[in-house]
């Protein structure tokens, strides 16, 4: 079991992919904005970030730049969402670990998660 940080401002995309990712047993904490998940950041342990772009308080990118430039949360696996493909690129080079574009597949989302956290947790717990 991985912990996913979702951090969407449609609530009831948030919902979705929370329980997705929760059907498939990972802990979700899943927040509204960028201030928010940067507090949960900084106090508890995440495996891998869902993240979407356009966000009201921050763009997602500055969240995804914050992590990079962390040297305790670098390695954190950020799979960029959004409605416009075409921040494709710029999410890829500040760092993402991959990009899906809206309408986001629940399948392919909580397979790439699947993916990543394995990848990520001890043996013993992957």
């Amino acid at each position: 079991m991985a912990t996913i940080l979702v951090v969407e401002d449609d609530a009831d995309l948030r919902f979705l992919y929370t329980a997705a990712l929760e059907r498939h047993g990972h802990a979700v904490i899943s927040v509204p904005e960028t201030i928010p998940a940067l507090l949960q950041l900084t106090n508890r342990a995440i495996d891998a970030i869902v993240l979407d772009i356009a966000l009201p308080d921050l763009p997602g990118t500055r969240l995804l730049e914050f992590v990079r430039d962390d040297p305790r949360l670098r390695d954190i696996p950020v799979i960029v969402i959004s409605g416009n493909g075409r921040v494709r690129e710029r999410a890829l080079a500040l760092g993402a670990h991959d990009f899906c574009v809206k309408p986001v597949s629940m399948r392919a989302l909580v397979s790439l998660i699947d993916r990543i956290a394995g990848d990520r947790l001890p043996d013993d717990q992957a």
